[in-house]
């Protein structure tokens, strides 16, 4: 991770109601405020959960933190959207209980919406591929597919840095307004591979290997979104918290994609 983004910020409570929103092609009259609990317990990176923050606060959205005891032990009956940052999956895996996990599935098969971003991505799951080592056990499963990564041929491990998606869903929501293409930052990220016959829709493909960078779906009543890239973070600017990046252009920002995703998932936008 850029040394600029190894420094915590503060975590604030935002409270803010939703107004009209323009949403690319149209707006979306949202009468009552989305409400995000951002994950930030061990494994979640400080760099990814601060810009998080940030981008949730220009939504327009409540923000919340959770820790591994308010999944385990309280109802998360006051959340809109879970939403589980870049970071390490590993201990997402060890310190949510199995029926924290449940009560996870059980949150977003009775409608609510889950977002994850890279480690997020692998957490939620079945099978996670790290290194060329295949881990199935304790994830919680809600992506019916394997998350594989790094991916050497955007860059060889461990090198990472801004890579190129191609946009594969032209009449989906989340991709309303948004062109053909988006450049977002890459940090060993995975692909998301469907398992055959599930009901996924793949919303980008990494342009250099074709794989799957994106993918949204239906969990019961609730709606899904994983992404194996960075889109918190913009590296031309320093509204994420961190000063802009020297050495990477962005070539825009990819908060519209999050604005379009965040609605989605929280059911403001069909």
């Amino acid at each position: 991770m850029d040394a600029k983004r190894l420094f915590p910020l503060s975590l604030l409570l935002a409270v803010v109601l939703i107004p009209l929103v323009d949403c690319g092609d149209g707006t979306v009259s949202v009468s009552e405020e989305i409400v995000v609990g951002i994950y930030a317990d061990d494994g979640a990176s400080p760099g990814c959960v601060g810009p998080a923050e940030k981008m949730f606060e220009w939504m327009g959205c409540t923000i919340v933190f959770l820790y591994a005891g308010d999944v385990n032990g309280k109802p998360l009956d006051k959340i809109d959207i879970l939403y589980f940052p870049g970071g390490d999956a590993g201990p997402y895996v060890k310190n949510i209980s199995a029926a924290g996990k449940e009560k996870i599935r059980d949150f977003v098969r009775g409608g609510g919406g889950y977002i994850g971003t890279c480690a997020g991505g692998c957490f939620a799951s079945e099978t996670i591929i790290w290194l060329g080592n295949k881990y199935t056990g304790g994830n919680l499963g809600l992506f019916r597919g394997v998350a594989d990564g790094p991916i050497n041929e955007i860059y060889p491990y461990p090198k990472h840095g801004m890579c190129e998606i191609n946009y594969t869903a032209p009449k989906h929501p989340i991709t309303r307004g948004l062109g053909d293409t988006e450049w977002i930052y890459y940090w060993w990220g995975p692909k998301f591979i469907p398992y055959r016959g599930a009901n996924v829709n793949v919303i980008g493909t990494y342009a250099i290997t074709g794989d799957p960078a994106m993918v949204a779906f239906e969990y019961g009543d609730g709606r899904v979104f994983l992404i194996g890239p960075h889109p918190e973070w913009e590296e031309d600017s320093d509204r994420d918290g961190y000063p802009p990046s020297e050495e990477h252009d962005d070539r825009g920002s990819d908060w519209p994609l999050m604005r379009n995703v965040t609605f989605w998932c929280a059911k403001r936008m069909n």
